[in-house]
């Protein structure tokens, strides 16, 4: 670990290794650009806080999917896919969303479950364990948990600082 680096939140249901893998997927989905990615914003820390509580039937077929994906990327390339390029990444996911993975049939639900989850942790309210610092809304603008909106928001793109359901923000505006 870099000094710079923050420690990673505990895990609850994924090992080291699926959170690892898990990672490089989300990484791939919605990756880190000018802006931050789907790791950044906390995704994984959602889906893990999911699989442990209203998610808890999915466990297994993420333990599945995270198996499978490995497998199929040293079938296919000779390594697992911790040790892949992007580009080799891409070519194992793109094989799980077509649904094209012999050995594993829920190929393409495993793929769309975890686009989805990852989607979920980027945009989630944050108390939920995704949403870092309010990262999602602030790339698409959304304002978040307002108590409503002055006449100079009617019809008009909303400029204000993002606001979540526990946020210390909201006893200021009730005051």
């Amino acid at each position: 670990m870099q000094p710079n680096e923050q420690q990673p939140p505990s895990l609850r249901v994924l090992s080291r290794d699926e959170a690892e893998t898990l990672e490089l997927i989300a990484d791939r989905i919605f990756p880190k650009t000018a802006t931050p990615g789907a790791v950044e914003i906390g995704a994984i820390n959602y889906i893990d806080l999911a699989l442990a509580c209203d998610y808890a039937a999915l466990v297994p077929l993420y333990r599945q999917g995270l198996r499978a994906v490995n497998r199929y990327a040293r079938a296919k390339f000779g390594r697992v896919f911790q040790s892949l390029d992007d580009e080799l990444r891409d070519a194992v996911l793109l094989a799980f969303e077509a649904g094209s993975i012999a050995d594993f049939k829920n190929a393409a639900e495993f793929f769309e479950t975890v686009r989805c989850h990852i989607l979920e942790g980027v945009f989630c309210e944050p108390q939920y364990g995704g949403n870092k610092d309010m990262m999602g809304w602030r790339l698409v603008d959304f304002p978040g948990q307002q108590f409503g909106y002055a006449d100079a928001y009617v019809n008009k793109r909303v400029d204000l600082e993002p606001v979540a359901i526990n946020s210390k923000n909201i006893e200021k505006k009730k005051s």
